[in-house]
């Protein structure tokens, strides 16, 4: 019976992957498809116990797979238990639900078609955590979102940033839209909306510690200055943890007349994490100029205004490895980069040798905590980095985004907030 059964259920399997779960849920008991595979397996001589087929029974339950992938992943962890099992499982998969296409040698569990994903090589971490495609709005395998990192464990940060998951009604119509493409007075909204988006921000450990009702060591001289008052007896434990201060963000906004569209759009966002955030920031075509303190006045139009009227060489050419070196030799600037955030709006074309900009990345990549580059041009299909300066600036990146449009742009600020 259990044969007869699992044929059947082979030949419906056979249906496009898009409609597995409906096949799954609507014509088939879980438990009875769960009992019949499990049998099948024993018979090819896979040792699988009772407890395994009622924790595949109930991965049903919690789990509704949509393509033939998850439902090989979802059946190999509830009944595989042994690495030298492998290959058989693989076996007998294919020949119930694939009809041969399911590689069966040694390194099936390798296979593209099943292959979980897979940890990034070292040279790829600093470029992305995990790559991925932005869907609908172009991209290029090397955009990501923020993810987990292989040292999720030991980060210093103590909560992601929070932002709202819906737009108001009246940004949710520009969310795609290019930022080259909006009026000064959508650009406003938006920016209004970023200054207001910010609700949480990580945070970073610092040297110095207080009392708390838990914590990570125990404050001996209180907790003896205690106990005097309770004979001697130390009933009452004082801890102390760590004082955990906001993670510094310096953005560097390229305003040279190749990234003259999106100007304005990042002069918002400079503004929003001036006034939410401990943030630095600064702008540089030729040379690099402060904006902080202009960019925090209270009326967003004479902010906006008066940092456009700091930068004197706004709109001329490019000197990006020049800007950095001139960050890192000022002496009060590169005490704001030391273990922070650094994120570089820039589309990369640099009139400086590339080298001289590899040599500043290099330095900037080991005094800062984490760098974000922001290229609105790769959010084209087309785009690869092949300018000298996007070429030579990647490997040092923790990640690059393409921050073009309202939608971009979040992403953009929960990479800033994202444990990596």
């Amino acid at each position: 019976m259990g044969r007869d059964l699992v044929v059947e259920t082979s030949q419906s399997w056979s249906q496009p992957k898009h409609q597995v779960s409906a096949v799954l849920l609507d014509g088939i008991d879980r438990a009875i498809f769960s009992a019949a595979f499990v049998d099948r397996l024993r018979r090819a001589g896979l040792p699988v116990s009772i407890h395994s087929a009622e924790r595949l029974a109930h991965a049903f339950d919690a789990v509704q797979p949509t393509a033939l992938t998850e439902l090989y992943w979802l059946c190999r962890v509830s009944l595989v238990h042994d690495v030298r099992s492998l290959e058989l499982f693989d076996r007998v998969f294919d020949v119930v639900f694939e009809g041969g296409a399911l590689d069966v040698g040694r390194n099936a569990r390798k296979a593209n078609k099943h292959q979980p994903p897979a940890m990034a090589s070292e040279a790829q971490v600093k470029v992305a955590a995990r790559n991925q495609v932005a869907d609908g709005s172009g991209g290029v395998p090397w955009t990501s979102a923020p993810s987990a990192a292989p040292d999720d464990a030991q980060a210093d940060d103590d909560n992601n940033i929070a932002l709202p998951e819906l737009l108001p009604s009246e940004l949710a119509h520009l969310a795609d839209t290019p930022f080259d493409q909006l009026s000064d007075v959508e650009l406003t909204q938006i920016g209004a909306w970023l200054e207001d988006a910010v609700i949480s921000w990580p945070t970073r450990p610092a040297r110095r510690t207080r009392r708390a009702r838990r914590g990570a060591s125990l404050d001996r001289r209180a907790t003896l200055a205690a106990a005097r008052r309770t004979g001697g007896d130390p009933i009452d434990l004082v801890w102390r943890s760590k004082i955990r201060r906001p993670r510094k963000v310096v953005m560097l906004a390229d305003v040279s007349g190749s990234m003259q569209t999106f100007v304005r759009p990042y002069m918002h966002v400079m503004r929003a994490l001036t006034r939410h955030v401990d943030a630095e920031t600064m702008a540089f075509s030729t040379s690099l100029t402060r904006l902080t303190p202009a960019l925090r006045h209270q009326d967003v139009q004479e902010a906006i205004g008066a940092a456009s009227e700091l930068v004197d060489d706004r709109f001329s050419g490019t000197k990006i490895a020049t800007s950095i070196c001139t960050l890192m030799a000022n002496p009060t600037w590169s005490t704001s980069v030391r273990g922070a955030v650094v994120l570089i709006a820039s589309d990369g074309w640099d009139t400086d040798p590339p080298e001289d900009l590899g040599k500043a990345m290099a330095r900037l990549e080991r005094l800062s905590h984490r760098i974000v580059w922001v290229n609105p041009r790769a959010a084209a299909n087309e785009f690869e980095p092949l300018v000298g300066g996007m070429a030579a600036a990647l490997p040092h990146c923790t990640t690059m985004l393409s921050g073009h449009s309202l939608r971009a742009i979040r992403d953009v600020i929960l990479a800033l907030g994202s444990k990596q």
